[in-house]
């Protein structure tokens, strides 16, 4: 261990070292060294001793000096921060002052060094750190968490402020002055005893799982010892005594005791389980003393709960069907049932009330006295339970699912029976009985489709056919839902004249199996529909709902024949057929061709009635053989017998005949050129061939004989029409002299126009202008079938013809030389073409060089060369410039020189240049400096030429002249005057430098921020000058002066900057004094404030209750309270920066508190019976009138707290009033009002002040 360090003992502070070492000078036990020689003896007092002695001031006394001076100081820092809370504002004299303490206290406490206060150097730094935290969050009022816990804490042990007396007065003792309202009333009511059974009405039921009713018996004031209710059966309306047991009477003892204990005044309850139904009264109540207590004896009604259930029926029905449903509803009349109907998801709620059987009588349907019958007069077989039957007969007119659910029951009591509801959380399923689904089905629809007795179904003989009826299906029904179909039938033979069922009728049905199910049906005869079925819902049958069958008879073919004879030769040239049918229309007929020089080949003929001729007409000669294989009608197909009766056979020899050799064709043709087709000739040569060329309506005949060969060819005229033509061939002759007409043809399409070339527009124009040197492509306009091929040239340069291929008919020729282009031929892919002669040139030109001039101005004349201009003189500094004129194709790039020339000194050159969107533009001048400026514009170029080809360069002369400048002699100096005082202003010396007169203008800027202040001063004719400023131009405190501008004779003006040189002029006036509040009445215990202007520290005047008084004010603000009533005037008010003293007069009335007495200011009990009146004094003190609010409250009980019972607000015009009571309470007075101000107690037990001044 240690030895310098020192023990603790028990019950006492720890030795210092240097303590423990004067006690044990030797722990150790060993002896001591030699004493040194004196020379080489240290000073006995080391650095680690106190600076002051142990001896003198030992070390805890040190300790206690130094904690109760920081303690001293935390308190003083806390009395400057109740200051500052009540000027509501900071202080940075009390942060600076407090920052000065701190650091003399915790940098100079390790000097003193006491022995465990030793602190190193960065624990005082950081202990002064923060200290210093501390400081700013408590002198400047930083709002933090803990600042209104630290300030009710600092209120505890310092809750004083300045009065109007200039004394410290504690501020609750003001506010809240208990003797303000004195004195209480308290009233107690004696207690009567009372009994009474069930006082709420509650209404009780038994069953549905409630197998025990517990009834409330309410005791006043009273134990009894004997209980005995009444209990009318309700089907007998037989008496029965029920007396409590003695158990139960010892319950209702503790009970009673209880309720004394809690405060209840004696008022209890106890709950009376009962198990039969019946009507219940309190028959006998006695108390201790076998005294009856009073008791009221309405009837309290225990009956059955009530229930009730569905009657179940079918659940299936259908669309239109009633529901034909009852309810069995069980209790006492007049019931109610609550029931929902829910549709298809949607829910409806319905509800029966009044139910109850036929000749019912009920005195819950007359007044309510009449349920207390008179004594032996009871009769309470109306509240027996009965069952009442509700029948639901609603017509369902939506399918779906459809359900009725019972989900309430009341019976005349009120008791209500709920049953559990689907959409509640946790709830049990609804049992069977209280609900009934339905399925509402939709009824089926059946008709017929295309079919009728008009349009019947024929069918083959032996076939079957599907009778065509469409079912609705029902929207909530599957598709493969089976429907039931039942028809009537009777045979063709059978049928009326009229066509309706004859004698024989037969029924068939039919059962479908699927959506596209039908019957199928083979006897002709006439079918109705009578009825469909699906799910037993029977359906309707629609119109048309008949529908007939036919079977045809088999067709049958007759053919006859004749041979068709060449009308010249006499030979025949083919067959004439006459085709015969019997059956249903449309037929076809089949057979075969055979011949000595083809195969075999099958035709058919389509015949649409009942007879048909056709011609057989072959083209080449030979034996022919047809015969004929099948007939087919609508409704048969047949094969025809291999007899001779289908069967002919012709030999043939054909007429001469022509045709084209490449068959009928539309042939493509040019305007003005003829057209060459080939012939094909058949027969015995020569031949005669004739045609015909139609155009227009036109005909024109042609004729050629002696053809001995098998082709020929047919070349026509020039087509000089454009159009359609048509080359047909007319007739034909061969040796035998026969002429046979021909009916081959071909159609020609001519041109109607010729190809034609032109030139195009650019811009609406056949002229167009580029940049020299450029190419341009120039547009053609072709018409016709391309490709094209131009011919053109160039009438200003080479004359040679030039050649250009177009594919399309929007071209163009590359022009790259500037003349006249001219078109001189063009032809299409087949045809030559035309030139349009007003279209047939088109001029190229060049774009002229871009050029530069001056605008003509007043400011700019003609100089003594050619392209020299001089311009106006300016000032330094001015904004000045001239316009360029240019010509060409914007935008301009426009590049020129300027030189600068000073007075004295040497020559300066810049180069510039510029853009220019428009055809003018604006050059900005140097004027920077004073001096001669040549302006030199060498280069230009544009949009379109960009080569800078130098032209004769464009100058531009003028003179810059210097500003003129001004300026205080002794800037920074500073004047003083007094606002009141009303001498001349002092002059301030100006220099200044220019061709005079000059005029000046002077900026006064004050330095409370305000918008500065303009004073001019003209002509002024030399260059030295005394500035004298008006008095109305200076305002309150500093301002600053500056030269802002200053003009010379030329014109010529400089403005100066914000920091050139400036003088100061500090203005004076005395303080000023103003009240924060505009009213004239306060009341004691408020607190009167003013706002003060001016430099602090403040002094204020002021008389009060008859006495002059002076108070100081270190800030800007000045409130005192006030402790007691009277008149408060201040007078005069003077501070620091000024040496005047301001009178003034603003005076206060401090109104004195009003004060209540109730019963003389004493607390009086009073006991009444109940009925009795009390009356109660008060007396006040104040200004009338007088409003005051009392309250009565609960008697205090012992462990209680009392509750206040009401409030009541009266007005007296006097100085005292009476009030009667009857009820029993404490009664006190809790806020009194004069005229004036008001105290309240409730902001002592509340939140809200206990004062305030009244204005009225």
């Amino acid at each position: 261990m240690n030895p310098a360090t020192p023990r603790v003992g028990a019950g006492g502070y720890p030795q210092t070292p240097a303590a423990a070492r004067a006690q044990n000078p030797n722990p150790n036990g060993r002896p001591l060294p030699a004493a040194p020689a004196p020379e080489n003896r240290t000073n006995p007092t080391t650095l680690s001793e106190p600076v002051i002695p142990l001896n003198v001031v030992d070390a805890p006394t040190q300790r206690f000096y130094a904690c109760a001076i920081w303690v001293a100081l935390v308190g003083w820092r806390f009395y400057d921060w109740i200051q500052v809370l009540e000027d509501n504002g900071g202080s940075f004299y009390f942060f600076c002052k407090w920052i000065a303490f701190d650091f003399l206290f915790w940098f100079s406490l390790p000097s003193l060094r006491i022995p465990w206060l030793e602190l190193s150097s960065s624990t005082v730094s950081m202990v002064f750190f923060a200290h210093l935290i501390w400081n700013w969050i408590l002198m400047f009022n930083i709002p933090v968490p803990w600042q209104g816990a630290l300030l009710g804490l600092v209120k505890i042990f310092y809750d004083k402020e300045l009065a109007i007396s200039e004394h410290n007065v504690k501020v609750s003792s003001i506010l809240h002055n208990s003797s303000l309202i004195m004195g209480k009333q308290i009233i107690n009511i004696l207690p009567e005893g009372s009994a009474l059974l069930n006082p709420e009405k509650h209404p009780y039921c038994l069953g549905q799982g409630q197998n025990i009713a517990t009834v409330p018996i309410y005791f006043n004031a009273t134990v009894p010892i004997d209980v005995e209710l009444m209990r009318f059966d309700l089907d007998t309306n037989a008496q029965e005594a029920v007396k409590l047991s003695r158990k139960e009477i010892r319950e209702i003892g503790k009970q009673s005791a209880r309720s004394i204990e809690d405060g209840n005044l004696g008022i209890y309850r106890y709950d009376i389980p009962l198990k039969k139904p019946g009507v219940y009264q309190l028959n006998k109540v006695l108390d201790e003393y076998k005294l009856e207590v009073q008791r009221i004896t309405e009837p309290t009604y225990i009956v059955p709960c009530p229930k009730a259930r569905v009657h179940t029926v079918q659940s299936k029905k259908c669309l239109g069907d009633l529901s034909n449903l009852t309810l069995d509803v069980y209790g006492t009349p007049p019931l109610k049932i609550f029931y929902s109907r829910t549709v298809n998801g949607k829910d409806h709620s319905f509800h029966f009330q009044s139910l109850q059987p036929d000749g019912f009588s009920s005195p819950l349907l007359g007044s309510r006295r009449s349920l207390i019958p008179a004594l032996g007069e009871e009769d309470y077989t109306w509240a027996r339970s009965q069952t009442v039957e509700v029948g639901l007969n609603e017509s369902m007119n939506t399918a779906g699912e459809w359900q009725y659910s019972i989900d309430e029951v009341h019976d005349a009591f009120g008791n209500v029976i709920q049953y559990p509801q689907p959409e509640e959380p946790d709830a049990k399923p609804k049992p069977k009985h209280l609900y009934q689904n339905f399925v509402v089905r939709e009824r089926p629809r059946a008709t017929i489709k295309g079919c009728d007795i008009r349009n019947p179904i024929k069918v083959a003989k032996g076939k079957t056919a599907k009778l065509p009826v469409k079912i609705g299906r029902p929207g909530h029904s599957p598709d493969n839902s089976p429907h039931t179909l039942t028809w009537h039938f009777s045979p063709i033979d059978t049928l009326s004249k009229s066509g309706d069922h004859g004698d024989v009728v037969e029924v068939g049905s039919f059962t479908t199996k699927g959506i596209n199910d039908q019957p199928a049906i083979s006897a002709p005869g006439l079918y109705t529909l009578k009825s469909v079925f699906c799910d037993s819902c029977e359906g309707e049958i629609e119109e048309p709902s008949s529908c007939l069958l036919l079977n045809p008879l088999e067709p049958t073919l007759t053919i006859s024949s004749e041979e068709i004879p060449d009308k010249c030769a006499g030979n025949s040239i083919g067959l004439r057929v006459n085709l015969d049918m019997i059956g249903t229309p449309p037929f076809k007929v089949g057979y075969t061709v055979t011949s000595d020089g083809e195969q075999n080949r099958r035709e058919m003929v389509e015949i649409k009635g009942l007879r048909q001729q056709i011609d057989l007409l072959p083209r080449n000669a030979g034996r022919y053989q047809y015969r004929f294989r099948r007939l087919e009608d609508a409704i048969y197909s047949v094969p025809l017998p291999l007899t001779d009766e289908y069967y002919l056979e012709q030999n043939v020899k054909p007429p001469a005949t022509a045709f084209f050799r490449d068959g009928p064709q539309n042939l493509n043709a040019c305007l003005d050129e003829p057209i060459k087709l080939d012939v094909q000739l058949l027969g015995d040569g020569p031949f005669a061939l004739e045609w015909e060329l139609v155009h227009d309506g036109k005909r024109k005949a042609e004729k050629v004989t002696d053809i001995t060969s098998n082709t020929f060819t047919i070349e026509t005229l020039p087509l000089s029409s454009g159009g359609e033509y048509t080359l047909a061939l007319k007739s034909i002759k061969d040796k035998t002299g026969c002429r046979i007409f021909l009916k081959e043809e071909t159609k020609i399409s001519v041109r109607r126009q010729r190809p034609r070339a032109a030139f195009g527009v650019i811009e609406g124009k056949r002229t167009t202008t580029v940049v020299e040197a450029a190419s341009v492509n120039i547009p053609l306009r072709l018409s016709g079938e391309g490709p094209f091929i131009v011919g053109y040239r160039n009438l200003n340069g080479t004359p040679e013809r030039q050649v250009r291929t177009a594919k399309t008919g929007n071209d163009f020729i590359e022009g790259k030389e500037r003349g006249i282009y001219e078109i001189l031929d063009v032809r299409d892919y087949k045809c030559n073409g035309v030139v349009s002669p007003d279209a047939n040139t088109f001029e190229v030109n060049w774009y002229p060089r871009p050029e530069i001039s001056f605008v003509p101005s007043d400011a700019i004349r003609p100089g003594d060369k050619e392209h020299k201009f001089i311009k106006k003189d300016v000032c330094e500094g001015d904004v000045d410039g001239f316009e360029v004129a240019l010509q060409g194709s914007p935008p301009y790039h426009v590049e020129y020189e300027v030189r600068h020339k000073p007075k004295a000194g040497s020559s300066s050159v810049a180069r510039k240049d510029f853009d220019v969107a428009l055809g003018k533009a604006s050059v900005p001048l140097d004027t920077g400096k004073a001096g001669l400026y040549t302006y030199t514009f060498s280069s230009l170029s544009d949009n379109l030429y960009n080569d800078k080809r130098r032209s004769e360069p464009l100058t531009l002369e003028q003179t810059v002249h210097a500003n003129p400048s001004a300026a205080f002699v002794k800037p920074g100096q500073t004047f003083k005057m007094c606002m009141s005082d009303g001498s001349q202003t002092e002059s301030i010396p100006v220099k200044l430098e220019g061709k005079a007169p000059f005029y000046v203008e002077v900026e006064i800027k004050h330095h409370a921020g305000n918008l500065p202040e303009i004073f001019r001063i003209p002509n002024i004719q030399s260059n030295v000058f005394g500035l004298q400023i008006p008095r109305q131009y200076l305002k309150l405190g500093g301002q600053q002066i500056r030269i802002r501008k200053v003009r010379d004779d030329r014109g010529c003006q400089q403005k100066t900057e914000l920091n050139s040189g400036v003088v100061h002029i500090q203005l004076y006036e005395a303080p000023s004094i103003f009240a924060l509040e505009q009213r004239s009445d306060y009341c004691v215990g408020e607190r009167i404030a003013y706002t003060l202007t001016g430099t602090p520290p403040f002094e204020v005047h002021y008389d009060f209750a008859g006495k002059q008084m002076k108070a100081k004010s270190q800030t800007t603000n000045f409130r005192r309270i006030a402790e007691s009533p009277g008149d408060f005037t201040i007078t005069s008010i003077s501070d620091k920066g000024s040496e005047c003293r301001a009178a003034v007069n603003l005076s206060k009335t401090i109104h004195p508190m009003p004060s209540v007495k109730i019963s003389k200011g004493r607390v009086i009990q009073v006991d009444i019976h109940e009925g009795s009146e009390v009356e109660i004094l008060f007396e006040f003190w104040g200004t009338p009138p007088f409003e005051f609010t009392y309250t009565r409250s609960t008697n205090a009980r012992k462990g209680q707290k009392s509750q206040v019972l009401e409030t009541r607000h009266d007005i007296s015009y006097e100085h005292s009033k009476v009030i009667t009571a009857s009820l029993e309470g404490t009664y006190e007075v809790v806020a009194i009002k004069d005229h004036h101000c008001s105290f309240s107690r409730m902001g002592v037990d509340g939140a809200n002040n206990g004062q305030k001044s009244i204005k009225y």
